[in-house]
């Protein structure tokens, strides 16, 4: 599992092998509420044609839908406890490049 790439304190993007995974911190107010989802085949099809743009626009819809109170699409394709400890690992990988590299 590799970090991708960045919209800082809104999306991280992860790749392994294949499959792309997508970490969003969504901001309702009084609390940030984190989801680590698959993308589906599409969202990887769009990713490579389209690049950052479509994960950009993915996640604003994601923020969109939990805003309405539907966090269905996000519950379907959620990350497992693995996937997800395997994002945060890559996550700390990349944060310690970043400090060694300033």
């Amino acid at each position: 599992m590799e970090l991708i790439e960045i919209e800082p304190h809104f999306w991280e993007l992860y790749r392994q092998a294949e499959q792309l995974f997508l970490s969003i911190a969504i901001d309702l107010s009084s609390v940030v509420s984190c989801w680590d989802i698959i993308l589906t085949q599409t969202e990887v099809s769009d990713y490579q044609t389209i690049g950052r743009d479509s994960i950009t626009s993915l996640a604003n819809q994601c923020v969109v839908q939990l805003y309405r109170g539907d966090a269905t699409r996000l519950e379907q394709h959620a990350a497992s406890a693995s996937q997800k400890l395997e994002m945060l690992t890559a996550f700390k990988t990349w944060q310690t490049q970043q400090a060694s590299s300033v």
